[in-house]
């Protein structure tokens, strides 16, 4: 969390030390927005784009930065929402793959372009700015995040075929062994919204406000565990799976009903942070624009 404290009338309140960077956090982590696509936080961060001008000329560019990414999201969610209801009508599934894509790119540009603004405000001695940016970069990392994860949690309940979806009438032994296969199924799809939200951003969700937040099933990794072979973490062939394989189970409703409740307080709480982070950088833009003049 960032310290603030109370200065004068003008600002209610002031940002006083930017937030500690761990250094071995990497600055830019790639987010793929393709559901099938594992995260990979590790990646090599491009090169920064060239960013110049007076800190307050930085802070407008940041801003308008901003505002891409709103475009962005916006475009995101519209083809989540055509895909998610077309009933083969919208988007289908390599046209809504493309589109990850690119939202994935553009996702990534914008994130690299503000943490080259917030690396030249530091280097400009502006901490304050710079700090308001970083709180921004956590709290867009947990967005993005918890967005994806509630798109696949509506897809993958949208389906339908999870056991305690089913009357009880509907599910004997062999419906139950198909509804656990499709589930296993769905858990794997969860990958590709999921996925978008590990690498756009900067830093983690144990820095951003979400800490250890991290539905597992909700992002392909709800396996079963075998309390005879701990150290084997569902591999082991206790569940039919050969070494390797990754076994996957169903969530309960209790497991969809959680993860949909932690996603969906995680992206609130992100939300406000990011609102908060920007009014105060409006605060730090008013000042820097008033000392140019």
């Amino acid at each position: 969390h960032v310290s603030v404290t109370p200065t004068n009338n003008h600002h209610p309140t002031r940002m006083t030390n930017p937030p500690e960077r761990d250094v071995t956090d990497d600055d830019w982590v790639h987010v793929p927005a393709n559901p099938e696509e594992q995260a990979a936080d590790t990646r090599a961060r491009p090169p920064l784009p060239h960013v110049d001008g007076t800190p307050a000329a930085l802070v407008r560019r940041f801003f308008a930065a901003q505002e891409r990414r709103v475009g962005i999201y916006r475009r995101f969610n519209d083809g989540f929402q055509i895909h998610f209801v077309s009933d083969g009508h919208g988007l289908d599934g390599r046209r809504y793959d493309e589109l990850c894509r690119e939202i994935t790119a553009e996702m990534s540009a914008c994130s690299l372009e503000v943490i080259a603004v917030e690396e030249a405000l530091k280097a400009a001695g502006c901490e304050a700015p710079a700090a308001c940016i970083r709180v921004v970069q956590m709290g867009e990392k947990v967005k993005l995040n918890m967005t994806c994860t509630l798109q696949v949690l509506k897809k993958s309940c949208a389906e339908n075929k999870w056991t305690w979806q089913q009357p009880p009438e509907s599910l004997d032994d062999a419906a139950a062994s198909a509804a656990a296969a499709v589930a296993a199924a769905a858990s794997a799809h969860a990958n590709a919204s999921a996925s978008l939200s590990a690498r756009s951003t900067d830093v983690g969700l144990a820095e951003g406000g979400g800490a250890g937040l991290n539905p597992s099933w909700a992002n392909g990794n709800f396996k079963p565990k075998c309390e005879a072979h701990p150290a084997m973490n569902a591999r082991c062939k206790c569940f039919g799976a050969s070494e390797g394989d990754e076994g996957a189970t169903e969530p309960t409703e209790d497991d969809f009903n959680g993860a949909t409740a932690e996603a969906t307080l995680a992206l609130e709480d992100a939300v406000v942070g990011i609102n908060e982070a920007l009014q105060e950088l409006r605060y730090e833009l008013a000042d820097l624009a008033e000392d140019e003049e």
